[in-house]
Order: structure tokens, then C-alpha cells, then sequence
């Protein structure tokens, strides 16, 4: 998500961020993952949503942790955990540049906020 993306939805108490960094993580990946449905969804029984999730990025730009902050439909909320350890799975060996100030200092931690939309492809 760009930068005044973050800000609306900080704006809109949609998020809780004190302040963010000048620069943004930036995951360095594909905006499309297809992925294996047996290794993925038969294994957490996913379903087709939209997700605002925020990913923990260190200061090296590693992968932390996946935290969802809303997923649609809300009927699967009480799968949150599912679909976050899913997320875990997808991320961990993915490559992302760490966030850092105008002045060169990096946060220890920094939230990378994406929306995600999981889909079934036949």
C-alpha cells in the first residue's frame, strides 16, 4: 500500500500507527502468488477473502510476522488465526527492504500494510 493509503486508513482509526517511517517497507516480491492448493488450502482449509493484513519487518528487511487487521467476509473471522498462519507460510522466505528515516536511522520494526485477496483458481 502506498504511503497516503496508510495515512487515510490511520486517519480513519482503521489502523493504530504513532507515526510512520519516511520510507516505507517495500516487499520485493510478485503482486501475484499462485499457490499449490493441496500445500495451501487443503492443509488450512482456506476460503476466498479479502484481507488487510500488516507485515512485521525488521531493520534488515526479514519477514517477521503477519497480523490481519481486517479480512471480508467477516463470517470468517473467527478463522483469523487460520489465514494468519497461512500468511506466515507465504512470507517467511520472501525478500523485503527494510523501512528507514530521511536521516538513515531504520526502525527495530516496521508494519508493511498490504491487502491481500485469496482466491480459489480452477
Amino acid at each position: 500500500m502506498l504511503r497516503d493509503e496508510v495515512e487515510k486508513l490511520r486517519q480513519d482509526n482503521k489502523i493504530r500507527v504513532d507515526s510512520l517511517p519516511d520510507v516505507l517497507a517495500e516487499y520485493q516480491g510478485s503482486s501475484t502468488k499462485e499457490l499449490e492448493l493441496d500445500a495451501i488450502l487443503g492443509e488450512y482449509g482456506l476460503k476466498p477473502a479479502n484481507l488487510l493484513v500488516s507485515l512485521i519487518i525488521d531493520q534488515n528487511g526479514n519477514f517477521q510476522q503477519a497480523v490481519i487487521i481486517n479480512i471480508d467476509p467477516v463470517s470468517l473471522r473467527a478463522d483469523k488465526n487460520i489465514y494468519e498462519q497461512a500468511l506466515n507460510q507465504v512470507f517467511r522466505q520472501e525478500r523485503f527492504t527494510a523501512a528507514y528515516n530521511e536521516d538513515g536511522s531504520k526502525p527495530g520494526l516496521s508494519n508493511l500494510y498490504m491487502k491481500i485477496k485469496v482466491d480459489i483458481i480452477k
